[in-house]
């Protein structure tokens, strides 16, 4: 991976380092950075000499947003400061701009949240990157290409996205408003219903199973034992299929104190899809905040 810097005024002329494969992460190397007329200020012309180690993340409570991280090491004596971001790359069809301002102190490391560019579909999975550039308070600008990605995130972004855009390009596939209950207090059962309506575009879909969450589960059965993982679906949608849907009993994975008041993911459910005679992919279904909230009341209910 290429990491660079440049200085207003000179916008070709490059002071940089190739950081080794086997780096996890990006060291941008900022030694020999000066700038010509009014004092720099301290914070950076201190830092000057100091690496910056920087990752692309993305929370868990990102998931279901358009968001990310850029996670930022300052691993110097001295604060630096950040006055603008721009995050590019192959797994995006433009640019995002961050325009604000953020110090980084020394020894520290801050996380930078950013909002995701638009997702190119049209790029191989296993081509996406993601490239930084930083303007920092003295005028200069950094470049690094190839962030390291610890924890696979932009692979996993890129995947679902566009899992996303090929399925509904089929089909509209959503959770249908509102829940059902059945029963009450410890009986309680929410039922969910998949609204999935083709849109008579060309090709097959197939509904896998839907996954089970950290806090939501299939109800159990009437033959008992242990509640399945997952809801089977086997449902085939293609241009012929009229609009269909599929019901689901959902209770409660757990109901220790703490598994509403710190769920960031709980209502986030995996769908497993096949399209045409492709693998299966994962994306999240679709499902409103209403919808999710009512899921919610329907675990305290049960857990009370």
């Amino acid at each position: 991976m290429t990491v660079g810097t440049r200085h207003r005024g000179d916008e070709r002329r490059a002071l940089g380092s190739r950081v080794i494969a086997s780096c996890v992460a990006v060291v941008i190397a900022l030694s020999g950075c000066t700038t010509a007329g009014p004092p720099v200020p301290r914070a950076t012309r201190a830092a000057s000499a100091d690496d910056l180690v920087i990752e692309f993340r993305q929370n868990r409570d990102q998931v279901a947003s358009d968001a990310a991280i850029v996670r930022i090491g300052n691993g110097g004596d001295h604060d630096i400061t950040i006055v603008g971001l721009e995050l590019s790359g192959s797994a995006f069809t433009a640019p995002t701009v961050r325009d604000r301002s953020s110090t980084i102190r020394a020894g520290q490391t801050t996380d930078l949240a950013v909002e995701l560019p638009p997702i190119d579909c049209d790029a191989r999975d296993g081509d996406v990157q993601v490239d930084l550039q930083l303007r920092l308070d003295d005028g200069s600008v950094l470049t690094a290409s190839e962030l390291s990605d610890p924890t696979n995130a932009l692979q996993r972004i890129h995947t679902a996205t566009c899992t996303v855009a090929a399925v509904q390009r089929i089909a509209e596939v959503a959770a249908v408003p509102g829940i059902r209950l059945e029963g009450a207090g410890a009986t309680t059962v929410a039922v969910l219903t998949i609204s999935v309506v083709p849109t008579g575009a060309p090709g097959r879909l197939l509904l896998v199973a839907l996954r089970s969450t950290v806090l939501l589960q299939p109800a159990p059965s009437d033959i008992g034992g242990a509640p399945p993982e997952a809801w089977p679906l086997s449902l085939t949608v293609d241009p012929a299929s009229g609009p269909q849907s599929i019901e689901l009993r959902i209770v409660p994975t757990r109901c220790d104190p703490h598994a509403l008041a710190e769920d960031k993911v709980g209502t986030l459910f995996p769908l497993v899809v096949r399209i045409d005679d492709g693998p299966e992919t994962v994306m999240t279904l679709p499902l409103g905040a209403g919808t999710a909230e009512a899921l919610k009341d329907a675990v305290r209910a049960r857990c009370a």
